[in-house]
């Protein structure tokens, strides 16, 4: 459990933005809740979607959410 809160703290604290093609700014870090079923990434913590979390909810970057099999949640999306 302490390992998951170190790993969360240094993904919140590297929050990067990345450049696109076409010049907008998209964020790199996405939220998942840990509930065994959860499905989705989210934009921010405090997206609606994450209110009935089972599990805890951890940042993750997005490239890690999609390895994982997650889909974008269709609220903050």
């Amino acid at each position: 459990m302490k390992l998951l809160a170190i790993i969360s703290l240094y993904l919140v604290l590297g929050n990067v933005f990345t450049e696109s093609g076409s010049g907008n700014s998209t964020i790199s870090v996405v939220y998942i809740c840990t509930g065994p079923k959860a499905e989705v990434y989210h934009r921010t913590k405090h997206c609606s979607g994450l209110n009935r979390c089972s599990g805890d909810i951890v940042s993750v970057s997005l490239s890690k959410a999609k390895g994982m099999g997650r889909r974008p949640c269709k609220k903050c999306y």
